[in-house]
């Protein structure tokens, strides 16, 4: 009996050394696949915040171009506004150009009469 509980014994031993073994085998690959993995992912990261660092970059230069086309606009709609009140809305219809044409064709003849009476 005390063969079979020392057979029993050592094949147990076996099998616990062997999955022991395994285990260890097993943890060391994961092990090194997860170091793989993490290191690739770190190369990853600075990839990708050098990524980010180069938008931000770009990002401000739109913002500050932006802001100039702004005020541009800004600028030229304060000048359209001004030319248009001047030379738009300002302008005479033709109705009131023919009168004011009158007017003064009535004012030259007038002067005209005045010129001539004087002389005589």
């Amino acid at each position: 009996m005390l063969n079979v509980i020392m057979s029993d014994f050592e094949r147990t031993e076996n099998l616990i050394t062997d999955n022991e073994k395994y285990s260890a085998e097993a943890f060391v690959t994961y092990k090194k696949k997860t170091e793989d993995d993490i290191d690739q992912m770190e190369k990853t990261k600075k990839l990708k915040e050098g990524e980010v660092d180069d938008i931000v970059d770009k990002l401000v230069t739109l913002n500050g171009d932006l802001k100039t086309a702004n005020d541009s606009h800004q600028s030229a709609l304060s000048e359209l506004e001004t030319l248009s009140s001047t030379c738009v809305e300002g302008a005479e219809t033709y109705e009131e150009r023919i009168e004011k044409r009158q007017k003064e064709i009535e004012a030259l003849k007038e002067a005209e009469t005045i010129l001539e009476n004087w002389q005589a």
